[in-house]
């Protein structure tokens, strides 16, 4: 699905990816973790094109998108939620469904009135049933909970149709009951949609439980890769991030 091959980015003097190989399989669940620095959020945007590499390859389903810009990334099937939220806030939850599956089909000229179109309308239910927003479609979006801000944001990903959904922290800012919430959701969408998920997060306990495969980043190079089974036993690991060692 996803591979990537000796990856290098720098800014000045510092090395943010330090020659990365990650391939991820098609239909998994996979976790990137790291201390804070390590270079997770810097290689999310190397995949989306939002920042050009130093060198190295980035390919999907074997087809080339090194140095691809964010539009054309979207088109070849990435999409991304933000760490923070990235939605229309004066919209409601129903609107701004509509709105991001009407930009996926080139249609936003009089967007308002083909806001009645069937179609739109049937495939915007289907994705706040994913998301699990179906109880708020009425509600504008900046009155949304913390938590539902952050599902609509996957939601709206979800409307670009995407072979490879990226999360960026998807539980950042919330409290233990709603990061489970969270999780759960987010493997039920992973069931239904069996769309190929590699998500940045720092609870070890909701890498652990949800994760097949998880990457551990360190000063911009992967540390170890593996099941969550063999990550909790991995001595460089436990010493370098884990609570065995320096941070």
């Amino acid at each position: 699905m996803l591979k990537i091959n000796n990856l290098k980015k720098s800014f000045g003097g510092i090395v943010a990816t330090d020659n990365v190989n990650l391939e991820l399989e098609k239909q998994t669940i996979n976790a990137i973790i790291g201390p804070n620095g390590a270079g997770k959020t810097t290689l999310f945007n190397l995949i989306t094109g939002k920042l050009k590499t130093d060198s190295g390859s980035i390919f999907i389903e074997n087809r080339e998108i090194t140095n691809l810009d964010e539009t054309e990334t979207t088109h070849i099937g990435i999409a991304r939620a933000f760490q923070i939220t990235n939605i229309f806030p004066n919209l409601t939850v129903y609107e701004s469904i509509k709105l991001a599956l009407l930009s996926k089909k080139n249609g936003l000229n009089n967007m308002w009135t083909r806001f009645k179109d069937h179609k739109v309308n049937s495939d915007a239910d289907d994705i706040m049933k994913l998301a699990g927003l179906i109880k708020s479609k009425n509600i504008v979006s900046s009155e949304l909970s913390h938590g539902d801000q952050k599902l609509l944001d996957i939601a709206l990903a979800l409307c670009l149709k995407p072979k490879l959904l990226l999360l960026d922290e998807p539980t950042a800012g919330m409290g233990p009951e709603e990061r489970w919430k969270m999780i759960d959701r987010i493997k039920e969408l992973w069931k239904k949609t069996k769309i190929t998920i590699l998500f940045i997060e720092h609870d070890m306990d909701i890498v652990f439980g949800i994760a097949q495969k998880i990457f551990v980043l360190q000063q911009g190079a992967i540390l170890a890769e593996g099941n969550p089974q063999d990550i909790k036993k991995n001595q460089k690991v436990i010493k370098a991030y884990l609570g065995g060692g320096k941070k």
